[in-house]
């Protein structure tokens, strides 16, 4: 269950209430302290969480879920600085406990105004609740962390986008312009539910259309469509990622890059007008090359090759000048030339 102060009509409250009912809680909406002891049973326990909090450290969490209730503490210095409530000279409110719900009467002794909270934290205090000590650099990274303002609240989104889709170098174009563009809609895009099988929907269809413009022998924009695939594809996985923040993991997700090799194979092959060994050995050897390349450790410079979007794109480009076959041996040859430049940085 997941109780929260306040009326409950703030967009806010029907966002934390909808959220709870998605992950299959019971919600509900106290105006007074004193109404928590009635919704919450003797025999359970309660997590109290400071209002503002970014509860994403999973070190601050694992001590939560350790048995027995506990209340976060960390230095008073960073604590306070960091907007977090100060208990004495030494110690700040690491933001979180832990205690019985037997403890909970005690709030019908106190006005019936007073912040939960608070409240809650002078009685585990006065009842010893044994202490968990947060490290200091815990909080430096913004995962765990109070947002007061909206001001703030801007800060911390823009450093939580950049941590969650992680760093992408220039080097991996189409991977850097996703994120880029994700990275700067990300909180709009994740609040909707249409945006992620709109982009994996758009790059199914520019695929669709690839493979139809090569089977039209109109190869030119079937490369130049797949290029475009791959990059709402690697949209698609950006926004996948914030789906699942902060400790989810895309998983499989990762394997629909193939669906662009494959692609690449099959467009490879229809726009090669000749016997069917000879129209599927030079695609074959790009996509292959292509595999065994991501499988490598690269240099920077080198890793533009292996784009899928800027490869598609060079070969449509040059399939104006040169025969489609022609500009997939080309393409095919660079990969594997690229092979044997000399080891770089370990690939992530």
């Amino acid at each position: 269950m997941v109780i929260a102060h306040g009326g409950g009509a703030s967009p806010d409250a029907v966002a934390l209430r909808h959220a709870a009912e998605r992950a299959g809680m019971r919600y509900q909406a106290i105006s007074t302290s004193h109404a928590l002891p009635g919704a919450i049973g003797e025999a359970d326990t309660l997590l109290v969480l400071q209002p503002g909090l970014l509860p994403e450290a999973r070190v601050a969490l694992d001590l939560l879920r350790a048995e027995g209730d506990r209340v976060l503490v960390v230095s008073a210095g960073p604590g306070t600085a960091a907007g977090f409530e100060r208990i004495d000279l030494d110690r700040a409110w690491g933001g979180a406990l832990t205690l019985p719900g037997t403890w909970l009467t005690r709030l019908n002794s106190l006005p019936e105004d007073v912040a939960p909270q608070a409240a809650l934290l002078r009685i585990a205090l006065q009842q010893r609740l044994p202490e968990a000590r947060l490290a200091d650099g815990v909080l430096d990274d913004g995962r765990w962390a109070i947002v007061s303002n909206m001001e703030a609240a801007q800060v911390q989104e823009k450093s939580w986008l950049r941590a969650t889709l992680g760093d992408v170098q220039h080097s991996a174009p189409s991977r850097w312009l996703a994120r880029q563009a994700i990275g700067r809609a990300g909180a709009w895009l994740s609040e909707r539910s249409w945006p992620r099988p709109a982009l994996l929907g758009l790059a199914a269809l520019l695929l669709g259309g690839g493979l139809a413009s090569a089977w039209y022998e109109m190869p030119a924009a079937g490369f130049a469509l797949a290029a475009l695939a791959a990059v709402m594809l690697e949209g698609f996985l950006a926004l996948s990622r914030l789906a699942v923040a902060p400790f989810g993991k895309v998983g499989r997700l990762v394997w629909l890059r193939r669906a662009v090799d494959a692609a690449l194979l099959v467009i490879g092959v229809l726009a090669i007008d000749s016997l069917a060994q000879r129209a599927l050995f030079p695609p074959l050897v790009l996509v292959l090359a292509l595999l065994l390349l991501d499988r490598s450790v690269v240099r920077p410079f080198i890793e533009p090759i292996s784009d899928r979007a800027i490869l598609a794109g060079s070969i449509a480009l040059l399939s104006g000048i040169v025969s489609p076959e022609v500009a997939i041996m080309l393409a095919a040859l660079l990969v594997l030339v690229a092979m044997l430049v000399p080891r770089g940085i370990q690939r992530g």
